[in-house]
C-alpha cells in the first residue's frame, strides 16, 4: 500500500479542531475523514493513540504496514508519516495530543511513560484482555469528558491521559526496560528535540552542545551511555529517517530530496545514504516498489 504525493503535507491539531488547545478526542471513523485522512499522507505535529472497538483498519507509518482489528491499540509518534485505509465501518477512539499539553504539569518522574511514544514511531501494544478493557474504558471516559467540556476538563483529561500512558507504558517497560529520568536523560531528550528541529541545516554536534550549554565531549559521552551510540550518529540517523520518508512517500527526485535535506551536492547525499542503508536512494525506492 505505497501511496505517494508531490510533497508531504503537515497536519496540525488546529487543522482537525481549531479550538483543540492541545488535545482532540473523537471517534476514529470521524478522524479518518478529517482533511482527506483516508488514503492520503500527512506528517503530524501531534501524538496519537488509536483504539479499535470493531471493524478493521490498514495503516502505514514510516513504511511499516500495520493491520488494526478489534481491541487493538497503537501509538503513533509526532512527525510520523501515516496513511490509513479501511473498507468496512470501523468503530473506536482517536486521542490526539501535543507534547506541550501532556508536559504542562508533570515532572520528570512520569516523563519516561511519555517518552516511549518518541522511541517508537508506531507501536502496537500486546495487552491482556483485562488491560484492554481498562484502557478502552478509560478512553471512553476521556471521550465523555472531552465532549461535555465542563469546567476543569483540560486538567481532568491531562490526568486521564497520564494514567493511560502509564498503563500502556508498563508493557514497554516490561519488554524494553525502565528508562531512568535523571539529569543525563533529560539532556538527551532535549538534544533529540533540537535535532528534530534543526537536523536539515545543523549537522555538527558542536551546535547542539552549545545550545545545551555542555561540551561536545560530554554530549557524546552521555549519548553513548544512554543511547549506545554517538551524538553524530543520532543526527545522521534522523537525516536518514527523513530521506526514507521522502523517497517512500513522495515523487521528489533524488536531487530535490538532497537539497531539501541540506546537502550541497547530490553525489554526497547518495554516498551518505548508501553508507547508512547499504543501497543508493534510487535502489531503496525501487525496492519499496517491488
Amino acid at each position: 500500500m505505497v501511496i505517494r504525493k508531490e510533497k508531504l503535507d503537515f497536519l496540525r491539531l488546529e487543522d482537525i479542531d481549531s479550538a483543540s488547545n492541545g488535545i482532540v478526542i473523537m471517534p476514529i471513523a470521524e478522524y479518518l475523514q478529517v482533511k482527506g485522512n483516508q488514503n492520503t499522507l500527512h506528517a503530524r505535529s501531534f501524538y496519537s493513540l488509536l483504539s479499535i472497538k470493531s471493524g478493521n483498519l490498514m495503516m502505514v507509518a514510516d513504511k511499516r504496514m500495520y493491520a488494526m482489528g478489534r481491541h487493538d491499540i497503537v501509538s503513533i509518534s509526532c512527525n510520523c508519516v501515516c496513511s490509513f485505509q479501511h473498507h468496512v465501518p470501523v468503530e473506536g477512539c482517536a486521542i490526539l495530543f501535543t507534547e506541550t499539553f501532556f508536559m504542562q504539569r508533570y515532572n520528570k518522574e512520569v516523563i519516561h511513560y511519555f517518552n516511549f511514544l518518541k522511541c517508537n514511531q508506531m507501536h502496537g501494544f500486546v495487552l491482556t484482555s483485562d488491560e484492554i478493557e481498562r484502557c478502552i474504558h478509560l478512553m471512553e471516559l476521556m471521550q465523555v469528558e472531552y465532549d461535555t467540556a465542563n469546567l476543569g476538563s483540560r486538567e481532568v483529561l491531562r490526568n486521564y491521559l497520564n494514567i493511560l500512558l502509564q498503563m500502556l507504558g508498563r508493557q514497554i517497560t516490561k519488554n524494553f526496560g525502565f528508562v531512568q529520568m535523571d539529569e543525563k536523560e533529560e539532556k538527551i531528550v532535549a538534544f533529540e528535540a533540537l535535532v528534530d528541529e534543526h537536523y536539515k541545516h545543523q549537522r555538527f554536534p558542536s551546535f547542539y552542545a552549545e545550545r545545551l550549554n555542555i561540551s561536545v565531549n560530554y554530549l557524546n559521552r552521555i549519548c553513548r551511555e544512554k543511547r549506545a551510540t554517538s551524538c553524530g550518529a543520532l543526527i545522521r540517523d534522523r537525516i536518514v529517517i527523513e530521506a526514507e520518508r521522502l523517497l517512500y512517500h513522495t515523487f521528489k527526485t533524488v536531487k530535490e530530496i538532497a537539497f531539501e535535506l541540506g546537502f550541497e551536492n547530490v553525489p554526497y547525499f547518495i554516498t551518505f545514504f548508501k553508507s547508512k542503508k547499504g543501497r543508493s536512494p534510487e535502489e531503496f525506492r525501487k525496492k519499496q516498489e517491488a
